[in-house]
């Protein structure tokens, strides 16, 4: 009897139901699973589902780990021997990411307390600045080379700006969430964006505006994850460089 074939990820979901499909997406994509010892990238890849499959522990503190190596990876940014600036640390899982891609330094900084994985307390390589607003950051005792943010529950506009002008190479990823990002006036809006045009003009809008505070879109990127609710995120890779017009603009099929 032949054997049956089915995607790996249907098998990894069905195997751990105690991760949701996101979960999953994200152990593959960041070759955590294997497959008879061959690492499987490819959640499509079809096997015999009675294959062996193992997935290794996971690699960072947070799903948001994940997501900025996707985006450093993709975008072949190199964060080795760099200082580097975390805003909007939270639990830690962008700065557990940057220190595992070779950054020298962290300075992972949040508005909240108590919130950051304790094994980045005890790591010389992260300065913890818990109960800072990153507006409010005008020094830091080295300053950082680029940073990274997930501000989470405030729009990037007035704050990508400020964050650039605490780094020297003047770069910055930054996750775009677009429910926070103008989304609060869409008709029938319940905390997800589920519309294709509603998310194409709120990304635009939010380019345009960045532009007129002399912050320039170089590249955008779609999370592998989505947020919480099933929003969907993007990566802004932002610099201060004065541009032509002509900003990339996001459209369905555009991502680079």
């Amino acid at each position: 009897m032949k054997r049956k074939n089915r995607r790996i990820l249907d098998i990894l979901q069905e195997r751990y139901p105690q991760w949701d499909r996101d979960q999953c997406l994200a152990f593959i994509l960041c070759g955590e699973v294997s497959v008879q010892g061959e690492t499987v990238r490819d959640p499509a890849r079809t096997v015999p589902e009675e294959v062996e499959v193992e997935v290794r522990p996971v690699r960072y503190v947070s799903r948001g780990g994940i997501k900025l190596e996707h985006a450093l990876s993709r975008w072949n940014l190199s964060v080795a021997g760099k200082v580097m600036l975390d805003a909007g640390a939270s639990t830690g899982g962008f700065t557990d990411c940057l220190l595992q891609f070779g950054a020298a330094h962290v300075y992972a900084i949040d508005v909240g307390y108590n919130q950051i994985h304790p094994k980045f307390r005890k790591d010389p390589r992260v300065t913890v600045m818990e109960g800072t607003n990153i507006l409010e950051v005008t020094i830091l005792p080295q300053k950082p080379h680029g940073a990274v943010c997930d501000l989470s529950f405030r729009s990037l506009r007035g704050a990508a700006f400020h964050i650039l002008s605490l780094t020297t190479e003047n770069w910055l990823v930054a996750l775009v969430k677009p429910q926070f990002e103008g989304a609060e006036g869409l008709p029938g809006f319940r905390g997800v964006v589920r519309s294709e045009e509603a998310l194409c003009r709120i990304l635009a809008t939010l380019q345009d505006d960045l532009e007129n505070e002399g912050v320039h879109t170089e590249k955008i990127l779609e999370s592998p994850i989505r947020g919480r609710g099933g929003n969907r995120e993007f990566f802004f890779y932002l610099t201060r460089e004065s541009r032509e017009r002509g900003f990339p603009m996001y459209t369905p099929s555009g991502l680079k």
